[in-house]
């Protein structure tokens, strides 16, 4: 039986990786197809991010309900979604034309669900949906380890876009190259679908055991998830609207940000230990310069502003990861993840245009990251300074 179990882990991750890199390389691939079109600005991307994260909170739904069938079922039951989808291929974009005067925010979310949305919606079912069978496959092995992993594959694949595959590839081999990797993923979510347990019949759910999480608790996860992502869109407009405008410079916070949960969510806490105790210090800094103006020095600001959303998305993301559930409820801590995240790209995206004239959800969320980041002092001397000795303690 270890024999037979030992080559589990290795097709969980690379199957896991293979869909995060798929999911994340659609998006700039869409992008450009989509460019002579709706052209470059800021407010289509956030259009289109919108979709790519109501679409992700749509497939996590899906995989938190699948969560209550017999695992063989999920298994049969999510390859035939994956079929369903296959219909859309190879991946391209519609021949929907917007209307006169209508603005991308409304228009752009319809071509992009008509477009890729059941393909995007079937991949990125897999993170949670994966972990959870890795959990059911391997008992006793933690499976938040390869949401690093699946986090690590959409950092690979937002890079390998610009990098590798737009400049060396027509759009028509792009179509075909995605379309490929679809397939294969598909035998991929089938060899782990085999892997899943037998031992219970066809109508028995998946047991849950643990305690479920409170109020306090969900609502806890769902603002350390709004922040990071309303930071990395209103990071976006920021950029591009008071400092700098630059081609793709979209990419840069969205793989800051998919970076940031490889560390918070890796194995070894070291580095994200290190990066949650950095980030009060460099929301007070960075934040008061950013927000009070750098427009002698753009090149500056924009470094400053992309290394202030990473250090925030590392502390935040970490502060999920300590407060995670017992792998019975995986799914559903993924989900309210992905809630936060929808939460705060609408914020963003839509609300914030529409209140203010100005970027002022970025320090708003600056503020909020200041109170929602995890507060530990750097260094035990700085510790027992700001704190006294418990006498003082006892008198304040």
């Amino acid at each position: 039986m270890p024999s037979a179990r030992s080559g589990v882990r290795p097709l969980f991750v690379v199957t896991i990786l293979s869909s995060a890199f798929l999911l994340f390389l659609v998006q700039p691939m869409v992008a450009r197809m989509a460019l002579p079109r709706l052209g470059g600005a800021p407010a289509v991307w956030n259009s289109a991010m919108l979709v790519y994260q109501a679409l992700l909170l749509g497939g996590y739904a899906y995989a938190h309900w699948l969560g209550r069938l017999e695992p063989r079922l999920q298994g049969r039951v999510h390859l035939g979604v994956l079929l369903i989808a296959a219909l859309w291929l190879p991946i391209g974009l519609g021949g929907l034309q917007p209307g006169p005067g209508v603005p991308p925010a409304f228009w752009v979310p319809w071509l992009f669900v008509l477009s890729i949305g059941p393909l995007f919606f079937a991949v990125s079912a897999q993170s949670p949906l994966l972990q959870r069978w890795f959990s059911l496959a391997c008992k006793g092995q933690d499976p938040y380890a390869l949401y690093a992993a699946s986090n690590l594959g959409s950092f690979a694949g937002l890079i390998a876009y610009p990098l590798l595959v737009e400049p060396m590839m027509t759009l028509f081999n792009q179509r075909i190259l995605w379309s490929s990797g679809y397939i294969l993923l598909g035998l991929l979510v089938a060899l782990c679908a085999g892997t899943l347990p037998r031992d219970r019949p066809l109508q028995a759910a998946t047991p849950v055991t643990s305690a479920p999480p409170g109020r306090k608790r969900v609502a806890h996860w769902i603002l350390l998830a709004f922040v990071p992502s309303g930071l990395m869109l209103a990071t976006s407009t920021y950029i591009t609207t008071d400092i700098v405008a630059m081609p793709l410079l979209w990419v840069i916070p969205l793989a800051l940000y998919l970076l940031s949960f490889t560390i918070a969510f890796a194995r070894d806490r070291t580095a994200a230990d290190i990066q949650t105790r950095i980030a009060p210090i460099a929301i007070l800094l960075f934040g008061g310069i950013l927000v009070s103006g750098m427009p002698g020095m753009p090149y500056l600001g924009a470094i400053m502003a992309l290394a202030l959303l990473f250090l925030v998305s590392v502390a935040l993301h970490t502060g999920l990861y300590r407060l995670r559930p017992e792998p019975d409820r995986l799914t559903g801590f993924y989900l309210a993840m992905s809630f936060g995240g929808a939460l705060g790209g609408v914020f963003s995206a839509l609300v914030a245009p529409m209140l203010f004239d100005w970027t002022y959800e970025y320090p708003i969320l600056i503020l909020a990251a200041g109170v929602l980041t995890p507060h530990a002092y750097m260094f035990a001397p700085l510790q027992r300074i700001w704190q006294g000795n418990p006498q003082r303690r006892r008198i304040l």
